[in-house]
């Protein structure tokens, strides 16, 4: 298939709402794995990247020449960039066919399909190429995977979902040939995890089947990234690198010979082995973001954290004492947790030296239980939707019954300023005090936003609450119907909730 012209777009942050995370990831490698997938299935084809993180604006590429245009996005990349979705539809030409994948199109495909013709529910690079292939030789789209669309009869269409073997698929460097200087390079060693915490959208995008890279196969893809951006730091995008050791061993020994530096995402119970952490360190893990969430069993077991809240503090101290710094989100908003239990935890953040938490109120996506039979911990009217920080974890995005919106944002903000005034009377070693200021400094980045999204949520929460502070739930819920019951009565009829094979397969 000669001669197709296919854009790529990453989406950015609302200007107001920048990455405040614990790690400010200069691009999201998703969409450059599907793009490398696609390359190379199609080597005459021209794929390009716009990549927003880094300024690059879709109208600055020629849209009215290309024949696809896949775009990759989260919630807050979704609804900050509507007038840029808006501008592709007008710009494009006509033939032209739009595929949006990444975390928003799984969860929310009848938002993204208001802008794409096809959206992505899992894994995007085989179905990206099976899509393709179908237009390109004007075959039904009927067995393309992990596929949503509006189907013939007005409703929305969820193709079979399937999880993948074994992959080899690496970023092609030359698609980061227009990359700033690079704090991280992002790449991934492995898909999968076998753990199943409510919160945790990440499953259902990439399955709970942990599966590998050889370890030769990463090493030639980093050297590849390094030599192409000069970048030497990597954060691994695993959901649970560490899941296991022996890989982990292979790892550890095939990058014994480089500089690199490492940043990966595992659980606590990784303290448990130091040995195991001494010799990832020896090769460049030194930091890591742990599933932590926080110290309080309750909160753990509404997650379905399969943890011993009693044993975290003093993993986490055994973190610190071998200079491993230790990133992660502490989550607030249950009902369990009212401001003093905030405050508490924001000080033992600090007394547990964890050296990067950052602050975040996870809300659901709405309509999960209806449109697929998942699991759904919030009510899909308490959801704050159709905003910039829609799904933005800093932010606040639900009504929550013991505590008015704004005020939960507000503990979240103060929580900051309670931990680093606390980390700043415990650190003493220079570097780890130096990391704090950093972080103090990013931090410090999404203070206007977060005010800013004080001040908004104020006047949304005025007529849903008692003088008393107790939530008007039968006026939000009315209010939500009046506005989404069309939506979700169509929703209702595409429902694969009674599909009992498609439930097992997303939800595994």
């Amino acid at each position: 298939m000669s001669g197709l012209d296919i854009l790529c777009v990453q989406l950015g942050f609302h200007e107001a709402y920048p990455d405040a995370s614990t790690l400010a990831t200069t691009y999201n490698d998703g969409i450059y794995y599907v793009a490398s997938f696609v390359q190379q299935e199609f080597p005459d084809a021209r794929v390009e990247m716009c990549q927003m993180f880094w300024g690059e604006k879709p109208e600055d590429f020629p849209l009215a020449d290309d024949d696809y245009i896949l775009i990759s996005a989260l919630a807050t990349h979704f609804w900050s960039n509507i007038e840029t979705l808006e501008l592709i539809q007008r710009r494009k030409r006509p033939g032209c066919v739009v595929i949006m994948g990444g975390p928003h199109a799984a969860f929310a495909p009848y938002e993204a399909l208001r802008y794409a013709d096809y959206a992505v529910t899992a894994e995007g690079e085989i179905p990206s190429v099976q899509l393709i292939r179908a237009l390109q030789e004007h075959k039904p789209v009927t067995d393309v995977d992990n596929l949503a669309y509006i189907g013939a009869d007005g409703t929305l269409t969820l193709n079979k979902v399937t999880r993948y073997g074994s992959f080899a698929n690496a970023i092609n460097p030359s698609l980061l040939a227009r990359a700033p200087k690079l704090h991280w390079a992002t790449v991934s060693m492995s898909r999968g995890c076998p753990f199943n915490c409510s919160f945790c959208y990440a499953i259902r995008l990439l399955g709970r089947r942990f599966r590998t890279k050889t370890a030769q196969d990463v090493r030639g893809e980093l050297d590849a990234i390094h030599r192409q951006t000069g970048c030497d730091r990597f954060y691994i995008t695993d959901l649970n690198f560490t899941t296991r050791k022996d890989y982990c061993r292979e790892i550890a020994e095939t990058f014994r010979d480089r500089d690199y530096k490492f940043i990966a995402m595992s659980r606590i119970n990784h303290a448990d082995d130091m040995d195991l952490v001494l010799d990832l360190k020896r090769s460049g893990f030194e930091e890591y973001c742990l599933g932590v969430e926080s110290e309080d069993p309750s909160v753990l077991q509404a997650f379905n954290k399969r943890v011993d809240a009693s044993e975290q503090t003093e993993r986490l101290l055994r973190f610190a004492e071998n200079d491993i710094a230790i990133h992660s989100a502490i989550i607030f908003g249950l009902d369990v947790q009212d401001r003093q239990a905030i405050e508490s935890t924001a000080y033992w953040c600090a007394e547990a030296r964890i050296m990067h938490p950052v602050f975040v109120c996870l809300a659901e996506y709405p309509f999960q239980d209806l449109l697929y039979g998942a699991r759904q911990d919030i009510e899909d009217h308490r959801i704050i939707m159709e905003v910039p920080t829609y799904q933005h974890y800093s932010f606040v995005g639900i009504f929550p019954r013991h505590m008015r919106p704004s005020e939960l944002q507000q503990g979240i903000l103060d929580s900051y300023g309670i931990f680093f005034k606390r980390a700043f009377e415990i650190e003493r070693r220079p570097q780890r005090r130096a990391r704090l200021k950093a972080y103090a400094r990013s931090v410090e980045r999404g203070r206007a936003g977060m005010e800013q999204h004080i001040r908004f949520l104020a006047e949304l929460e005025k007529p849903y609450y008692t003088a008393s502070g107790t939530l008007k739930e039968d006026l939000l819920k009315s209010d939500f119907d009046s506005r989404y019951g069309e939506l979700r009565s169509w929703l209702r009829r595409s429902s694969r909730r009674q599909d009992v094979e498609f439930v097992k397969a997303y939800s595994r």
